[in-house]
């Protein structure tokens, strides 16, 4: 296989991947339905300065994804589940492009293939490049940064041109996601120059130019919401979502030991390669490259954990140095590389990849036993998907073991992408679709609707009650429907008209703190399970 065709497979596998039967399920909480509809609304409204979701201001998160969303859907008129993530599926393509780019030129293509498809294949980046949430595209951001500030550290690139894409990808990942865009790839950058011992280097990395760049990105946006968006505040916004969630937390407070449990299954089915990856990367400290990697991977984790505010998804900008290393690892094994690069003494054994795969083809095995179990008791709908899985699990992890037992490298490295690719591509054909009833808030929408229609024609009420996410289904399934919500019980009451009919949409565990005369009043219409929560529609008698 020519070096062109081996990269153009990697790029078809990973196409397959991460599009196959996107449209074959619907928008899934917690985060899908909320870009989903910030999009749709700019596409039905035309408001496209600051995002609007349930027809008010949305200070969560800035622009440029819903932006993104919403140019892909306009051709269209309307968001659908393919729009909607397809701006993660081309992130998470380039993506996979600067990284097996990274590998070749620190080390050779024999590399850049195997780190290729060890990130196709890791279960959270393959995820989220099938999800409608920002996480991919700031990943893409945060390493078109990287990308530049090592080739300017490897002197490949002029430190002008270089520190100008720099700071221009960071504008461009603080308008994806805040001040992380620009803390993260700063943050690293800097700390690198530093373990180097260069750091007066920074100043040929286009020193006034630079940040002059990622101004001069921002400031056309600032100053339009500054000027015309009355109801949306730069700094409130800064306040609220990025200094309290990091100080105090607001939904996912986690301790700091959080991403301990979250690696294990975020890097499957590579996650024990890890260790060996970090320890001989360690080793090679002494070179640039690892040195680099190990400063970029630790620098993403850390951050996040000394943050009070987690999630899993949080650490997705470092799973590309995670995947690089882990090449670097067996490449090592493999005496792929140069003379010069520098491994003497440091040489790792096979040993470090067949016991690791070994233990996850058993484990792989184990899952394909369980699977049919755990999807009999979701009921009749994923019996069949539950053992076609089984299936594939049980032989993929059966040809795992069996190759890592014989000390077979490449053929386990095979089989392990190979089953991971499988499944997903199973579950994405037979189990998603399965489950969808259950994930999507589609028919909730439509019952909803329908329901209040004459309500609604009337100009009554229909308000939502400590729902979280879930009223962003009835704004994107049910178009131009936007429930006022309400967190707390007591301040019901007075949005409830004496002489009219309303409705409410609620959660149930809610209920318990309503007035009861007020409950008395309630008639349960419809009710359904979403997202963890017992939902409930009520109508609300005069």
């Amino acid at each position: 296989m020519t070096s062109r065709s081996g990269v153009l497979w990697v790029f078809v596998l990973a196409t397959l991947l991460f599009t196959w039967n996107l449209w074959g399920y619907d928008l899934w909480a917690p985060d899908e339905p909320f870009f989903g509809e910030g999009a749709r609304e700019m596409v039905a409204d035309g408001q496209w300065l600051v995002p609007h979701v349930n027809g008010v201001v949305s200070t969560d998160k800035p622009p440029l994804f819903f932006w993104l969303i919403a140019l892909f859907s306009l051709p269209f008129g309307s968001v659908s589940s393919v729009t909607a993530r397809l701006p993660s599926v081309l992130a998470a393509l380039l993506t996979l492009g600067l990284t097996m780019r990274f590998a070749r030129k620190t080390a050779d293509q024999k590399t850049s293939l195997l780190a290729g498809v060890l990130l196709v294949t890791t279960y959270m980046f393959l995820d989220k490049a099938r999800s409608s949430q920002i996480d991919a595209l700031l990943c893409l951001l945060i390493l078109i940064a990287l990308s530049a500030f090592a080739s300017f550290r490897a002197e490949h690139m002029p430190g002008r041109r270089a520190g100008l894409i720099f700071w221009a990808a960071c504008a461009l990942a603080v308008l994806a996601k805040g001040p992380v865009g620009l803390l993260l790839p700063l943050g690293i950058s800097l700390l690198t120059l530093a373990l180097d011992r260069d750091l007066p280097r920074w100043r040929r990395f286009a020193p006034i130019a630079g940040p002059l760049a990622f101004f001069s990105v921002l400031a056309p946006w600032l100053i339009a919401v500054t000027f015309w968006a009355q109801d949306y505040s730069v700094w409130g916004a800064l306040q609220k979502h990025f200094l309290n969630r990091a100080i105090h937390g607001m939904h996912h407070a986690q301790p700091f030991w959080y991403y301990a449990g979250v690696i294990p299954h975020a890097l499957l089915p590579w996650s024990l390669l890890l260790p060996g990856a970090l320890f001989f990367a360690w080793r090679r400290r002494h070179q640039p490259t690892d040195r680099f990697l190990l400063v970029w991977a630790l620098f993403v984790i850390i951050f996040f954990s000394i943050s009070t505010e987690k999630r899993d998804l949080y650490i997705l900008p470092a799973v590309p140095a995670l995947a690089l290393m882990s090449a670097r690892l067996i490449a090592a094994i493999r005496a792929w590389w140069p003379a010069d690069v520098g491994l003497r003494g440091a040489i790792p054994g096979p040993r470090w990849v067949s016991i690791p795969q070994a233990i996850t083809g058993a484990i792989i095995v184990l899952a394909g036993i369980a699977a049919p179990i755990a999807a009999a008791r979701q009921g009749a709908a994923l019996l069949v998907p539950g053992r076609s899985l089984a299936a594939v699990l049980i032989l993929g992890g059966g040809l795992i073991l069996a190759f890592a037992l014989a000390g077979k490298l490449m053929p386990v490295l095979g089989a392990t992408a190979g089953t991971l690719a499988s499944v997903f591509l199973l579950a994405a054909t037979l189990a998603f679709p399965a489950i969808n009833p259950q994930k999507s808030g589609r028919e909730l929408a439509t019952v909803v609707r329908d329901t209040t229609a004459t309500a609604r024609a009337a100009g009554h009420p229909v308000l939502a009650l400590d729902l979280g996410n879930i009223p962003r289904w009835v704004n994107l399934y049910s178009p131009g429907i936007y429930l006022p919500e309400i967190d707390d019980p007591a301040a019901l009451g007075a949005r409830i008209p004496d002489h009219a009919e309303s409705y409410l949409l609620a959660n149930e565990a809610s209920l318990a703190a309503l007035d009861q005369s007020l409950r008395q009043r309630m008639t349960p219409m419809y009710s359904t399970r979403l997202s963890r929560r017992d939902i409930v529609l009520l109508r609300i008698a005069p």
